[in-house]
């Protein structure tokens, strides 16, 4: 029995272990219990402390609403009342179109003939103003001719009078014969046949009677950046303001062997004779008698910036511009390398635009630097090429020819940004190149009656007022385009019996606007013609070049006619030469 009871008892351990997982599951219950409590109090806290970020975002987030929502009543409001003015201005049509009224039809004819005479009021008052001859003498009588802006009295002494659209003469300049005109912005320039430099126009300030230079035997002239510059006979360029009132204190120390002096005008420091200047708004381009090419910054004060119009990569529009008034000569145009030889390039013809410059060497080919912001280099515009200042060949004009043609270069011209050129072409390409090498030079004279026959005239740059004179009006053209108009002029010559190409005798470029004098003497102008400038009688741009009318005779009447046209004369005394400013035009009667 004992035994039995003693087994019995022994198995209560078994017991016990049975209870023991149910206890771990209540202590393991009661831990997660209070890792949920702990994770509650956490997240509450994590929620708590985010709540001013969550706020913060709410708070822009309405800000950037109220932001909008008050720009859109914004735009609905001005939206409205521009809605509602129009509205008002047109209420009569927009009634009649949607309540379908009819036109009231029975006063169109008195008003449309109303208009009709206004038009016709303007035109003759025009042509009454245009047929205005004070002057007595007529075109057999030297002088000078002149047409478009008056704001700086340059074209008539009367302000009241704002434009000129036909060429008249101005009276202080009647029986003068001239080596050279010069049309600035603010007055104009010449120099006598005496070599005297005269000036006239409200920016000149002075009297125009008596002569600013005398006695220095100028035979050229121009205007820049508010200096004149003139060359000499003996190849001396001269400065000095262009404004007479700066002219009177204006003073240069000249030293002598003995003794100093003063003198009213400067002189660039040039080591050889010079034979040709020309100008753009704020750079001097000379030529010397070796056919070397030299550039400088115009006027007294620094200039803000450089477009590369000097020809110098050391002068480019990073870097700050020349000094004024110093020469530096054009390196890289001027030599060449060929074949591991420097040699000399020899320069024909120089042109200048604003801010750019073009140059003809004796093998025909264009050389040009500067600004390009329209093409006015011959080059595609992009980020490198918008300034160029270093001399680049003018290459696109090959595209307008054969390959088997050698396109030369015989004229140059430029003003404003646009460049003009003319060419002639041979088809016996290698013979024509090795010729043309070996002489190092382009004889005009010696033209074939083939190379005669292909003359092409062409422009490039700006054309956005019709300067390109190929009729379309366009902000910038880099690629050279015909001037079809010049292109197709012809006249019959009796002694060969046919009809022969008319060649150019002189271009001159203005502002916006330029003029061509053919070889017989025919005028064409296109362009700008905002104050008359193309002497046509109108204020209406060309975009093609047209003929210019016959220069007004006094007792004959104004005639808008295309058998008026003017044709510059020459006799033995003196020729007749036309020449373009900013916005004026002048003809001038130039000594022999």
């Amino acid at each position: 029995m004992l035994r039995q009871w003693s087994g019995h008892v022994a198995r209560m351990p078994k017991l016990h272990r049975q209870t023991t997982p149910l206890r771990h599951f209540h202590f393991i219950n009661s831990r997660l219990q209070l890792d949920q409590d702990q994770n509650s109090k956490y997240r509450e806290r994590l929620h708590l402390d985010s709540e001013p970020i969550n706020s913060q975002k709410n708070d822009s987030t309405y800000e950037s609403y109220q932001r909008f929502q008050a720009m859109f009543m914004g735009i609905m409001v001005i939206v409205g009342s521009i809605g509602g003015y129009e509205l008002y201005r047109n209420w009569d049509f927009v009634k009649r179109k949607v309540l379908g009224d009819s036109y009231d039809m029975s006063k169109f004819e008195e008003v449309y003939a109303q208009i009709q005479a206004k038009q016709e009021k303007k035109k003759n008052k025009l042509d009454a103003l245009n047929a205005t001859v004070t002057n007595p003498n007529t075109s057999d009588v030297p002088g000078l001719y002149i047409c478009g802006d008056n704001s700086t009295q340059m074209v008539s002494s009367d302000p009241k009078v704002k434009f000129q659209s036909v060429l008249k003469r101005l009276d202080i300049f009647d029986n003068m014969l001239v080596r050279d005109v010069a049309l600035g912005e603010a007055s104009g320039a010449l120099i006598n046949e005496k070599g005297h430099l005269y000036q006239w126009g409200a920016g000149f300030g002075g009297n125009s009677s008596k002569p600013t230079l005398k006695g220095k035997d100028l035979v050229k002239v121009r205007i820049s950046n508010g200096l004149i510059y003139a060359l000499t006979k003996r190849g001396e360029v001269l400065f000095l303001p262009e404004s007479a009132n700066e002219q009177q204190q204006y003073r240069e120390k000249d030293k002598g062997w003995l003794f100093s002096s003063t003198r009213n005008y400067g002189k660039l420091a040039t080591s050889r004779p010079i034979k040709d200047i020309v100008t753009g708004k704020e750079h001097l381009v000379l030529l010397d008698n070796r056919g070397f090419v030299y550039t400088a910054a115009t006027g007294f004060e620094p200039l803000k910036r450089s477009y590369g119009q000097f020809g110098l990569p050391e002068y480019s529009q990073f870097d700050e511009p020349p000094v004024p008034n110093e020469l530096h000569e054009v390196t890289l145009l001027n030599r060449v390398r060929e074949n591991d030889i420097l040699t000399q390039r020899e320069i024909k013809k120089i042109a200048a635009g604003d801010y750019f410059t073009v140059c003809l060497d004796s093998l025909g080919n264009i050389w040009a630097f500067g600004k390009n912001t329209y093409g006015s280099l011959g080059k595609e515009v992009n980020y490198k090429t918008e300034i160029v200042p270093y001399p680049c060949k003018v290459e696109l004009i090959s595209k307008r020819f054969k390959r088997s043609d050698l396109p030369q270069c015989i004229d140059i011209a430029a003003g404003g940004d646009t460049a003009f050129a003319s060419f002639v072409s041979s088809d016996i390409y290698e013979l024509f190149e090795h010729s043309l090498k070996n002489s190092k030079n382009l004889d005009l004279s010696m033209l074939s009656d083939q190379q005669k026959e292909s003359l092409v005239h062409f422009a490039w740059g700006h054309g956005l007022k019709g300067e390109l004179g190929n009729g379309h009006f366009v902000h910038g053209q880099a690629e050279p385009t015909k001037i079809q108009k010049l292109n197709d002029i012809r006249e019959y010559d009796e002694t060969k019996g046919k009809l022969e190409v008319l060649g150019l005798r002189q271009w001159s470029v203005g502002g916006n606007h330029a003029v061509a004098t053919l070889s017989n003497g025919d005028v064409y102008d296109w362009g700008d013609n905002e104050f008359g400038q193309l002497g046509n009688g109108k204020r209406i741009r060309s975009g093609v070049p047209t003929p210019v009318p016959a220069l007004l005779e006094p007792g004959k009447p104004f005639i808008r006619s295309e058998n008026s046209r003017l044709q510059l004369k020459a006799t033995k005394k003196y020729e007749q030469v036309a020449v373009a400013g900013p916005s004026t035009t002048a003809i001038y009667y130039k000594c022999k």
